[in-house]
């Protein structure tokens, strides 16, 4: 972690006639290291000592084993029992999650859930100390990273996801961790960097393949905005695409293996997008006698817009969101949940049904549910967690959403110390297009929130910078004299004197 972790050396630090001497290898000294990073450490140990807290008393992750969480256990048990033996539904969703789990049980026991939820309050905490060394590095305010490492140690969101077996908690690790690298390859240029950046990529997109979206993006801002990223060349994207091309060369097999078809990583992508293009809030596949039985699904987030248009009617009132199926609010079909063929045929009828007035109708709401109409799941299922999650749901709207997204202008102003903000900015436009394509999640959005709340705490800052600056010319100008052609004090008493 260190690698990837320590900051800029400090000016203070560096000689000023290193130029014309070679420094020496100074002697590392632990306390000295630990005052210069407190932040860095102090940050984890904090995050640590709250997520085990409450992964191991207050939130076992043993306890809450249902719905997804289980379909994770259930595929990580059949791995164990028959590694060699195929099996279609394991390559339905991303296998980053239930291999991660498996390997925690081969090591630590069958049923100690306590270890992987001591590895997930690891991965959280490392999440919100990269998180504050990113900011570190991209922000051009000293409070900014302080502020997002603090919010980060009781950030909620994170905190209740990582009390479940779930993909966003490995996935934000992963995301943030190739954040940090492609912004120390920005100051250094170092080819280690550029290994890590495609490595952390590689391991996202196995737990959530949709880590491609921000590596296409970063790829591209590269290309446009160069000469202000001089650290990264050319060499450093063919040395990250390594790790990446490997990663996803394992996906690939997996799901070949598996299904004997070719793919990505997972063959719910097309299932995905049947939701964001026909706006309906179940599939669900029926016997087909060949081995494939009853299975369905219905994501929390279009499930909840459906019950507030049902209560909405019912009190007859207006649901300012509706879903509008362009088919049926359920889709049915015999034979796998993720056939492929079935689904882009349904994506076919839809479109056509609705029109491009329609379908951006579908993109406009799936991207306002990113912060709008849902309660994460699955606190939204349990009365006792669904109060703190509806509460930093609606402090995540109102404070950050709107700063945040009008920090996507970093993406192009073209001045260089912003260029680094820059890159958040596009992970931020990456998780838009991803919601407006399929559809938006208060769940899915949690991964990328420290992301976003370091693009609302410098878009606060610039505004507050802007506001007293503008305030502090305006006094100067209330003290000039009227009637002064030079604005000097000076001048006027030299004119007055003279006139006298």
């Amino acid at each position: 972690m260190p690698s990837i972790l320590a900051l800029t050396p400090s000016p203070a630090s560096i000689s000023p006639d290193s130029a014309s001497n070679p420094p020496r290898s100074p002697k590392w000294r632990p306390t000295q290291w630990l005052f210069e990073q407190r932040w860095l450490v102090g940050s984890f140990v904090a995050a640590l000592v709250v997520r085990l807290h409450w992964n191991l008393h207050v939130h076992p992750l043993g306890d809450y084993i249902y719905s997804d969480m289980n379909g994770y256990v259930q595929r990580a048990d059949r791995l164990l029992k028959a590694p060699w033996q195929p099996h279609e539904y394991s390559a339905f969703f991303p296998f980053g999650t239930h291999w991660l789990l498996a390997g925690i049980k081969a090591v630590f026991g069958h049923d100690n859930y306590a270890a992987f939820g001591v590895v997930y309050a690891l991965l959280g905490a490392a999440t919100v100390t990269m998180a504050y060394a990113s900011a570190k590095r991209a922000s051009r305010f000293a409070f900014v990273a302080p502020t997002v490492a603090v919010v980060g140690i009781f950030y909620y969101p994170m905190i209740s996801l990582g009390g479940y077996i779930l993909s966003e908690t490995p996935f934000a690790f992963c995301l943030t961790a190739a954040l940090v690298c492609a912004l120390r390859l920005v100051d250094h240029g170092r080819p280690r960097d550029a290994w890590l950046m495609g490595l952390c990529a590689g391991l996202g997109a196995l737990f959530r393949p949709q880590m491609m979206l921000s590596v296409a993006g970063v790829g591209l801002y590269w290309l446009a905005r160069r000469r202000a990223l001089p650290g990264i060349r050319w060499g450093h994207l063919g040395r990250s695409a390594i790790p990446l091309a490997l990663c996803l060369g394992l996906g690939s097999k997996h799901m070949h293996f598996n299904t004997g078809r070719y793919g990505f990583i997972s063959e719910n992508g097309s299932f995905n997008l049947v939701f964001g293009r026909c706006h309906n809030s179940k599939i669900e596949s029926l016997p087909d006698g060949k081995g494939h039985g009853k299975v369905h699904f219905r994501p929390p987030p279009l499930l909840q817009v459906d019950n507030r248009e049902k209560r909405a009617i019912e009190a007859g009132t207006v649901s300012p969101v509706r879903l509008d199926p362009a088919l049926t609010d359920v889709l049915s079909y015999k034979g796998y949940i993720g056939d492929r063929h079935q689904h882009m045929d349904y994506i076919r009828q839809c479109m056509a049904k609705t029109g491009i007035l329609g379908q951006l109708r579908y993109t406009w709401t799936n991207v306002l549910l990113v912060w709008m109409y849902n309660v994460p799941w699955p606190d939204s299922g349990r009365s006792t967690w669904t109060g703190p999650a509806k509460w930093w749901t609606y402090q995540s709207r109102n404070w950050l959403a709107i700063p945040a997204l009008l920090g996507l202008v970093f993406i192009v102003i073209p001045r260089k110390e912003t260029a680094k903000l820059g890159l958040f900015g596009i992970n931020l436009l990456a998780l838009l297009i991803l919601a407006g394509l399929f559809f938006g999640d208060a769940r899915g959005r949690a991964p990328y929130d420290f992301i976003i709340l370091t693009l609302a705490l410098e878009v606060y800052a610039t505004i507050g910078v802007f506001v007293v600056r503008w305030i502090v010319r305006w006094q100067e100008q209330r003290r000039q004299p009227t009637g002064s052609p030079t604005g000097s004090r000076g001048d006027t008493s030299a004119q007055s004197s003279s006139s006298s």
